[in-house]
This record gives C-alpha cells, sequence and structure tokens, in this order.
C-alpha cells in the first residue's frame, strides 16, 4: 500500500467511474484497475461493488474514503508546513543585542523582516557587551548584534553599520550643541560610563577616545547597560558618552550632542548554522546596512 494507491481510491470514490478516474489520473483503465485491485488485496476486503457502467463504495470502502481523506489532508499540511520550514518562511529565531540596537536600528530591521516572514517567531535577549559571544556557543541565540566581531572559529561576523556616538547631558546641563566645541571642556565633570577596565570592543572606543582629548573621565558610577547609564545621567549624576540612537529615547530630562566618532555594529552568527532563517535575517541587514 502507498499513498498514490491511497490517492487513486479516493479520486475514484468520488467518481464512482473507471475511465473518468483513469482520465484525470492520465493512466489507462486497465492501470488503475490494477492499482485498486492490490489495494484490496493487501486490505483483505473489497472497497468497490462493481456493475458494467460504474463502482459504488461497500460500507468498509465509505468507512476508509472518511478517515484516509481526513488522515491525508493532514498529511498533505504537513508536508506544506515542512516545506516552508526548507525555505525560511516559517520557523523561530533568537537573536541577541546591544542594548543600543533596540533604539533604532533593530526595529527597522524587524519591521522589514516580519513583513516578508510573518510567519517566523522572533525572540530578542539583550546581551551585555562582556559576553557576547558565549549566548552563541551556548545556543542561547542564533544571531547576535553587538560591537565585537567573532574571534572564535566556530562563528563568523560581518559589520552591519557604523553609528555616530554623542555627549549626553542631563537638560540643565551647559554643554549646548551650538555652542560645544570639544570633549575636553569637560574634563571636570563627572562621568556616567562602563568600566573602562573592561575588555568590550565599546570600553576600547571610548578609552580611545578621552586618550585622544587628554584626560580620564571622572565617575562614582558605572554601568554596561545603556538604557541605566540615561537614567542615571537624567537623574544629575554625571554626563556620558553613549551611542546616537539612544536619541529615540522617550526619557525626558536629557539632551544629546553629536560627537565626530563612531562605533562599529557587527552581526555574528555560528559558522556551522544552516538556518534558512538566518540567511533571510542577514540578507535583511545586509540590505539594510546599504541604505
Amino acid at each position: 500500500m502507498n499513498l498514490d494507491q491511497i490517492r487513486y481510491f479516493l479520486l475514484l470514490a468520488d467518481k464512482q467511474h473507471f475511465w473518468q478516474t483513469a482520465e484525470q489520473l492520465e493512466l489507462s483503465q486497465s492501470a488503475l484497475s490494477r492499482h485498486i485491485q492490490r489495494l484490496e488485496a493487501e486490505l483483505g476486503f473489497s472497497l468497490f461493488e462493481r456493475t458494467p457502467r460504474q463502482v459504488r463504495l461497500t460500507a468498509a470502502g465509505q468507512l476508509l474514503r472518511t478517515e484516509w481523506g481526513r488522515l491525508l489532508g493532514e498529511l498533505d499540511a504537513v508536508h506544506r508546513h515542512a516545506r516552508q520550514v526548507s525555505t525560511g518562511e516559517v520557523g523561530s529565531l533568537r537573536i541577541g543585542h546591544i542594548g543600543a540596537a533596540a533604539y533604532g536600528w533593530l526595529p527597522r530591521l524587524l519591521a522589514r523582516f516580519t513583513a516578508q516572514y510573518p510567519l517566523v517567531q522572533l525572540d530578542l535577549l539583550e546581551v551585555s557587551a562582556t559576553e557576547s559571544e558565549h549566548p552563541l556557543l551556548t545556543y542561547q541565540v542564533d544571531v547576535g548584534f553587538w560591537r565585537e566581531p567573532a574571534t572564535n572559529p566556530a562563528l563568523v561576523s560581518e559589520p552591519v553599520f557604523a553609528e555616530q556616538l554623542a555627549l549626553v547631558v542631563p537638560q540643565q546641563h551647559w554643554a549646548r550643541a551650538e555652542t560645544f566645541t570639544s570633549l575636553a571642556a569637560l574634563r571636570e565633570e563627572f562621568f556616567v560610563l562602563p568600566a573602562l577596565t573592561g575588555p568590550s570592543a565599546y570600553v576600547r572606543t571610548l578609552r580611545e577616545l578621552f586618550d585622544q582629548y587628554g584626560f580620564q573621565p571622572r565617575g562614582t558610577v558605572t554601568s554596561d547597560f545603556g538604557s541605566t547609564m540615561l537614567h542615571l545621567v537624567a537623574a544629575g549624576l554625571g554626563v556620558s558618552v553613549l551611542p546616537l540612537s539612544y536619541a529615540s529615547s522617550p526619557l525626558p530630562g536629557l539632551r544629546f550632542i553629536e560627537l565626530p566618532h563612531q562605533s562599529a555594529v557587527y552581526s555574528v552568527w555560528r559558522r556551522a548554522d544552516g538556518s534558512a532563517v538566518l540567511r533571510h535575517l542577514l540578507a535583511q541587514a545586509r540590505a539594510l546596512a546599504l541604505e
């Protein structure tokens, strides 16, 4: 017994005529008759009552017509779903990201992606800059968007965009874009920053930036999370240097002054991952990077 024989049976059960069924299946009438006879022989009972003009289902045939029709419908649905999974139309993707990406670039990417692949489930995880590779290597996420290119040979990365950095000050602060000249003018200020002894790419960028202006920032509070730093600046605990994308934060009481410095963001994923969904997301990220 095979699926073709069952499909032949169901079509014959609908048409109740051998030559009409054979014509639709593009088989000879004798070939169709042999398929049905083999099916009946394997089952051990008749499926049809035959007359010179037509065929009629037996009681057992009527039962199988109902049950096989239901099962084949479910099987066809499973096959359609499997095809969608193989092409990346259906599936899931776990995305790790730095906090800054959620304030502009990542929502744009996901809006484009979900418009084209609405049946893909996306799960987001904000990742600290100091642990970016670990979630990929332990399969907590499938792709990451952060400031560190891959160093582990099991991972691959590529730059997706570079974003401008900004000085972030409380609304009442004296520094204003129209009069601001150099970060060196804030050498006496307290800064809210990540610990500058850390190993992350963003921290290295900050160290180089302050070295360029010839001073080490003073501070009493450190944090690795941009959203936390925004609240600390708004509370008057100091000023900060953050990616300009944080300017889209709805948090009141802040002013952003663009700096002539940038920080790169990379897409990072497992080299051996052949997921079609991942390929689609990376293609969308590349397209967005070109705009």
